[in-house]
C-alpha cells in the first residue's frame, strides 16, 4: 500500500526556482507540483463555491492518481448552530452532488468541524456521514477536546467512524506548540492551529494525518521519528494513509515531508521512498 503525500497548497513563493522555474507560469504550477506529490488539501471549497468547469481544468492536468482533499464548506461544518439543519442537510447533499462528476480525482474529503462543535453534535455529524454516498473516502476532523477524553464520548466517535468505514483526521500541532512563540510566524501559526491532543488512531482504510512543523527543522526529528514508526505500522495492516505536511508558513513542508517518508522507507521492508525534491533548496536559509 502506498502513503499518499501532500501540501496544503500547490504553489508558494518561496518554491519557485526549486520545486519550479520562475518561467513557468502559475497556471502550470499545479502539474509540475503533482509531479512530486500526489495529492493537495483544497482549501477553497471550504470558504467559496468553486466553479465546476474551474475543478474540472484541474483535474484535467494532473495524473490519474493524483487526489485533490476537498474541505467541506463552512457553510455545512461551521454553521450547524445558527441555520436550520434541513439547510445544513441540503448544502452537504448539494456539496457531494457537486463531488460527483470528479470522484476519480478525490483524495480523502474532510469534514472539518470547529473547536465549538461539541459533543452535542455528534448525531449531526453522523448524518452528515450517512449522507456520503461517495466510493473516495470521507474523513471527520474534531476540535473541541471532549473529542480526545480517550473514554466515553472518543470511544463512541471511534466506534461510529469505524462501524461506516469512515477516516478520523489525526491533527499533530505538537510541534509548533513545543516552544515559545519566537517568531512572526510562529506566533501567527499558533493562533491560527488548533491545539488539540495527537491520538494517532486510524479506524477505516485510509487514515489521514495532517502534520504542522516547527520552523526550526532539526526540533521536528522526534515526531517525524513517531510518525515513520506510525506510517509503517499502518502500512503493515494494509491501510492506505494520506499525509499532509504544513509548516508555521509552508516554505520547509515538502522538507518535512521528504524526510518523513525517508524514515519510513528506513523502518517498512519493501517500502521505497516516493519523495525526490530538487538538491536546490534555498528556502532552508529562510529560517
Amino acid at each position: 500500500m502506498p502513503i499518499h503525500y501532500g501540501m496544503a497548497q500547490w504553489q508558494h513563493p518561496a518554491w519557485v526556482n526549486w520545486l519550479y522555474s520562475a518561467a513557468l507560469p502559475g497556471a502550470d504550477r499545479l502539474a509540475k507540483y503533482a509531479q512530486v506529490f500526489d495529492c493537495v488539501e483544497l482549501g477553497s471549497t471550504f470558504y467559496t463555491q468553486v466553479e465546476a468547469g474551474q475543478m474540472r481544468r484541474w483535474c484535467d492536468v494532473v495524473p490519474e492518481n493524483f487526489g485533490f482533499s476537498c474541505k467541506v464548506p463552512q457553510l455545512v461544518t461551521h454553521r450547524m448552530a445558527d441555520r436550520a439543519w434541513v439547510d445544513v442537510l441540503s448544502d452537504w447533499l448539494a456539496f457531494i452532488e457537486w463531488l460527483a462528476p470528479f470522484e476519480n480525482w478525490l483524495g480523502p474529503t474532510m469534514l472539518q468541524l470547529p473547536k465549538s462543535c461539541d459533543e452535542s453534535y455528534l448525531n449531526k455529524i453522523l448524518s452528515l456521514c450517512d449522507a456520503w454516498n461517495l466510493s473516495s473516502s470521507l474523513s471527520v476532523e474534531v476540535r473541541h477536546l471532549a473529542y480526545f477524553d480517550k473514554t466515553n464520548v472518543e470511544a463512541s466517535l471511534l466506534r461510529e467512524l469505524s462501524h461506516r468505514g469512515l477516516d478520523r483526521v489525526v491533527m499533530d500541532s505538537r510541534p509548533i506548540f513545543s516552544t515559545p512563540a519566537n517568531s512572526e510566524r510562529l506566533v501567527e501559526a499558533q493562533q491560527k492551529k488548533p491545539r488539540v491532543p495527537c491520538h494517532p488512531v486510524a479506524t477505516a482504510r485510509h487514515p489521514v494525518v495532517r502534520y504542522i512543523g516547527h520552523p526550526d527543522l532539526p526540533l521536528n526529528e522526534q515526531w517525524l521519528q513517531q510518525w515513520a514508526k506510525k506510517l509503517s505500522q499502518w502500512l503493515e495492516e494494509g491501510r492506505e494513509p494520506t499525509v499532509f505536511v504544513h509548516s508555521s508558513d509552508n516554505i520547509a513542508a515538502p522538507t518535512l515531508a521528504a524526510q518523513l517518508d525517508a524514515k519510513v522507507a528506513g523502518l517498512c521492508k519493501g517500502y521505497q521512498a516516493k519523495l525526490v525534491l530538487p538538491e536546490v533548496q534555498e528556502q532552508i536559509g529562510l529560517w
